[in-house]
């Protein structure tokens, strides 16, 4: 054995020495550890965060190994995330003081394979299981969306009693629970269930096509009755947010509202009922730009809802954010020649963009290696390139690093702008853009994504232009 390993192997050894003798219930360690070890990782680290923000980098030994010290004042709801093959991933993991916490995970197999040891384990695993128990309902759930709401209510409540007797058989192996993990326990066992019945009205309206909503019982709603719109603790647990949003979008909703002012009543309904900033700048956000991923064939902010945004939003990345999503609204627009942009391939060569699209039908799709995984990516372009053999696809990368080596090899037409190109105006907001141009050198769609459900029926049509 060498030194070097001999050295990892030490090191390994007292790293696990150090968290295992924080495991029992004496109060002789002080200090928070967390630490485990990565299978098939894509990365040698790991990130661990605080609500929003990360507050460690981790790095991996060379045998996929990590440990850290936490500062953990108080007990909490911590996520790590980390590469996987489906890109980056994160799970939550639940400190208290003293806690000695080590993860086994396998990135192939990201949350199914997720275990927890060591003092403090035993909540995560709970908390794990119940995760992955929700997420196998939620998958065979949709056909429960086409009954009557009596018999709905009958298979919610059936889940909630699963879910409950999980959480009365962690109960009872005899570990200490606090009432705050008390409550983040109920979110997660409540929250998922209680907003399928808020999208219920809604889902099963629109499957049916009827005038109304269908008839609900009188008590159809009772578990709103102690809700809490406003626990900051809980407002970075995708549980709770998410039935938060859905609980939003389902009263703000009326039979009449539509477009823009359905846009701007959800905005008002926000700013009536939620009182904690971070979470009110988190709805008012995703409200205004999930209104704006509706548009199928333009891109269009409704200048109403910008404003009611702009008005009360304190967030200033978020401000940023939409009004550059605004302001790139404004640079390409529909039935129009694209302004001449310059770009340069991979081997140094400077075009104009129209130069390269001339008299040819194009996609340009803007992208990202920091947004779009590049594996995807090529995934993605060689199915369209393939179905669609008489459209010519330019890509452009908007931010170029050593992952867009791989792009590069495996798609042709690569480019990437310089640094004074014209076309940095049509990406300020760094969307991964993409644009529709005829044979005409005329833009049919100015905004769009490569994963739009729209997008293979527009692309049908522009071949046929």
């Amino acid at each position: 054995m060498t030194n070097k390993i001999l050295f990892n192997f030490l090191l390994l050894f007292i790293s696990i020495a150090t968290l295992t003798s924080c495991t029992n219930t004496n109060d002789s360690c002080d200090a928070t550890y967390f630490g485990g070890h990565i299978i098939n990782p894509k990365q040698n680290f790991l990130f661990l965060s605080k609500a929003d923000i990360i507050i460690d980098t981790i790095f991996l030994d060379s045998y996929n190994n990590f440990i850290t010290e936490v500062n953990v004042d108080e007990e909490g709801l911590y996520s790590f995330s980390l590469q996987s093959s489906l890109g980056y991933e994160y799970q939550y993991i639940y400190f208290e003081p003293k806690d000695s916490i080590l993860i086994r995970l396998n990135t192939w197999d990201f949350d199914e394979s997720l275990a927890f040891s060591g003092r403090g384990a035993e909540k995560n695993n709970f908390l794990i299981t119940l995760y992955l128990q929700n997420e196998k309902e939620g998958k065979n759930f949709s056909p429960y969306y086409n009954l009557k709401s009596d018999k709905f209510e009958e298979k919610i409540t059936t889940s909630k009693s699963m879910n409950n007797f999980l959480y009365d058989q962690f109960k009872e192996s005899g570990i200490e629970i606090t009432p705050q993990f008390d409550e983040l326990a109920q979110i997660a066992i409540n929250f998922p269930l209680n907003s399928k019945k808020e999208y219920y009205p809604f889902i099963h309206k629109n499957r049916f096509q009827l005038n109304d909503f269908p008839l609900l019982s009188d008590t159809y709603f009772d578990f709103r009755k102690n809700l809490d719109l406003n626990q900051e603790k809980f407002i970075y647990f995708a549980p709770y947010y998410s039935y938060i949003s859905g609980y939003i979008n389902a009263i703000s909703h009326t039979k009449n509202s539509s477009g823009s002012n359905k846009t701007v009543k959800k905005l008002n309904t926000i700013l009536d009922k939620i009182t904690v900033e971070p979470l009110r700048n988190m709805l008012l956000k995703q409200t205004i730009y999930g209104d704006f991923r509706k548009s199928k064939n333009t891109c269009t902010i409704d200048m109403e809802a910008l404003k009611v945004f702009n008005d009360n939003c304190t967030n200033k990345d978020f401000l940023k954010y939409i009004n550059n999503l605004a302001t790139d609204c404004e640079e390409v627009t529909q039935n129009t020649s694209i302004d001449d942009f310059k770009v340069v391939s991979f081997d140094g060569v400077s075009q104009n963009i129209n130069t390269i699209i001339s008299n040819k039908k194009t996609v340009i799709y803007f992208w990202s290696p920091t947004i779009i995984r590049p594996e995807m990516l090529v995934k993605k372009v060689k199915y369209l390139e393939n179905k669609y053999p008489e459209l010519q696809f330019i890509g452009i990368n908007m931010n170029p690093n050593e992952l867009s080596n791989s792009v590069n090899k495996k798609l042709k037409n690569q480019y990437i702008l310089t640094k004074t190109s014209n076309a940095h105006n049509y990406v300020k907001s760094l969307e991964p853009r993409t644009i529709l141009i005829n044979s005409d050198g005329l833009v049919t769609n100015s905004f769009t994504y490569l994963t739009s459900p729209h997008l293979e029926r527009q692309l049908t049509i522009l071949t046929k232009k």
